[in-house]
């Protein structure tokens, strides 16, 4: 006969559970925006300045064990059916900042790193033309071998010629990574992986913010565009409206300057041309 298992909440790990997902449940409510964010391959370094960071604007970044997130998670309607990104290390970030606010936050607060064996080079990574701190020896070799154009020059290792050591998708060789490292290239960015982030109405999943790249170019062409419709057609907006006055001024003026029609605002140059005219009928009468 199969026994029915029950949990004993009175025990003191189940205890310790049971009241971290009470207290973020309460948590959760005094913040406007919930995030999630990727813990994998995260530099602790980089976790701590960022938790750091958000601390010191009255915000939380909670490590937590993966059934108490999912409970968290649960716990709220729209975020239960996010449950399934706790298959990963994952972080829980409370804060008053909105989820595009966190997500630029996360871009501005990145770490480089040096090329590890087996990654694979997101651009062609190039070492750039100059001096090295390294003295002749063994590195030269190294170097070379690696693709670096490298040579001895007062007493140092030089750079003679900008090198590409490995090209855009090429697995990094140990041959090429540690020679990266000799010269100080870090070619990998390590930045916060952002999941989602909550604003207690939408969720807003990572890629809906691959937008922001472009999208203030994006808008301000289509702004441009719109008013060169508008003024074109002669479409009135508050936008335009000064734009097309003036052009209508400007037409006016124009056809009651051609057609000598008398008005307040064309009678000036009526007679500035009406004197012109007159000036040069008396030089020609003056010289007969």
């Amino acid at each position: 006969m199969k026994k029915d298992y029950k949990t004993d909440v009175k025990r003191k790990a189940v205890k310790k559970k049971v009241d971290e997902v009470s207290s973020t449940i309460a948590d959760i409510k005094n913040y406007p925006t919930v995030a999630l964010i990727d813990l994998r391959k995260l530099p602790d370094s980089l976790l701590q300045k960022i938790r750091k960071r958000i601390r010191d604007e009255g915000g939380k970044v909670l490590i937590l064990k993966k059934p108490v997130i999912e409970r968290v998670l649960a716990s709220n309607k729209k975020l239960a059916a996010r449950v399934s990104e706790c298959n990963k290390p994952v972080g829980l970030i409370l804060t008053k900042s909105s989820p595009y606010q966190l997500h630029t936050f996360f871009k501005q607060n990145k770490k480089r790193r040096a090329a590890k064996i087996g990654d694979v080079a997101p651009f062609d990574i190039i070492v750039p033309e100059g001096e090295t701190d390294l003295p002749p020896g063994p590195a030269l070799s190294e170097l070379k071998t690696a693709g670096i154009n490298a040579q001895i020059k007062a007493g140092k290792i030089v750079i003679a010629k900008a090198s590409v050591v490995a090209k855009n998708g090429e697995t990094i060789s140990d041959l090429k990574a540690k020679a990266l490292q000799k010269v100080g290239v870090m070619p990998f960015e390590m930045s916060v992986r952002y999941i989602f982030g909550y604003d207690g109405e939408y969720i807003y999943p990572s890629e809906l913010f691959l937008i922001d790249e472009t999208i203030n170019a994006d808008l301000a062409a289509c702004m441009f565009n719109a008013f060169n419709l508008s003024v074109n057609a002669s479409y009135p907006t508050s936008g335009n409206i000064d734009v097309l006055l003036g052009e209508a001024f400007r037409q006016s003026m124009n056809v009651a300057i051609n057609g000598s029609i008398y008005s307040s605002s064309a009678i000036e140059q009526l007679l500035t041309s009406a004197v012109r005219q007159g000036m040069a009928l008396e030089s020609l009468e003056t010289k007969k």
